[in-house]
């Protein structure tokens, strides 16, 4: 809808007439006449006060939207009957729900931190996991900031309920064990495999025990402890300071 057509519709909306609407934007009736007519415009100064005249925005005199902001739903409302008010009352409240929801995805996704993950070299919650020298490297992301210096995706579901498969896993360098059943990443060089396990220091082994305590039928543990012997073959590769499912991000 252009101007012109807006101008006329609200001014009979309202009940008046050109020469009243001239009167009140103290203007001729001619000038009125002219709007509403496509012949001419009104300056900016005659168009805010048109729209205070009719209580509208002046985007919605000028037809460039349909929607008024100025309309009051309280108006609507009241003119409905009660069964048309709870009907309409059910469908805003969802409206503004799916608002806020969206809102939320839109803040948490503009402050989401990004971290580069090994994805290939991940590191094993099971049985063990491979590695190799070539690492190649994914972006995800979480809304908390962890100082670490290594992340590698975890494999495997012994270290349930506490770590997922998929989750990722921030690991801080160190050489040794200073918690007994701390979560450490553990490095098997002989057999090539990694771990992230709850870590023991014996006198003669590194036993490295799952969280998982689940059995097979017959009792026996799916996850047994895993002893690797206290030599250079096995080295601790750091401490696991936090897991997180990553959160993905939306754009």
């Amino acid at each position: 809808m252009n101007f012109s057509t807006r101008l006329r519709e609200l001014r009979k909306k309202k009940g008046l007439t050109q020469s009243e609407l001239a009167k009140k934007l103290n203007v001729t009736y001619r000038a009125i006449q002219k709007y509403e007519s496509g012949e001419g415009k009104p300056r900016n100064t005659n168009l805010v006060a048109l729209a205070k005249i009719f209580d509208v925005s002046v985007s919605y005199l000028l037809g460039e939207t349909n929607v008024n902001p100025k309309f009051s739903i309280a108006e609507v409302m009241e003119e409905l009957n009660e069964q048309r008010q709870e009907k309409t009352y059910k469908f805003a409240k969802k409206q503004l729900t799916e608002q806020n929801e969206e809102n939320k995805i839109v803040q948490l996704s503009n402050s989401l931190i990004p971290y580069e993950v090994e994805e290939e070299q991940a590191l094993s919650a099971g049985m063990g996991e491979a590695y190799t020298d070539e690492v190649s490297k994914e972006i995800v992301y979480w809304n908390k900031q962890v100082k670490h210096d290594r992340s590698v995706v975890i494999r495997g579901n012994s270290m349930e309920p506490d770590y997922h498969y998929g989750d990722v896993a921030l690991i801080c360098y160190q050489d040794s064990v200073d918690v007994p059943g701390g979560i450490y990443a553990v490095d098997d060089i002989e057999r090539g495999l990694a771990y992230i396990k709850s870590v023991f220091v014996e006198d003669k082994y590194i036993r490295l025990v799952s969280l998982n305590d689940s059995e097979d039928i017959e009792g026996n543990r799916l996850f047994p402890d895993i002893l690797l012997p206290r030599n250079e073959n096995t080295r601790i590769i750091g401490k696991v300071v936090e897991a997180f499912t990553p959160i993905k991000k939306e754009y």
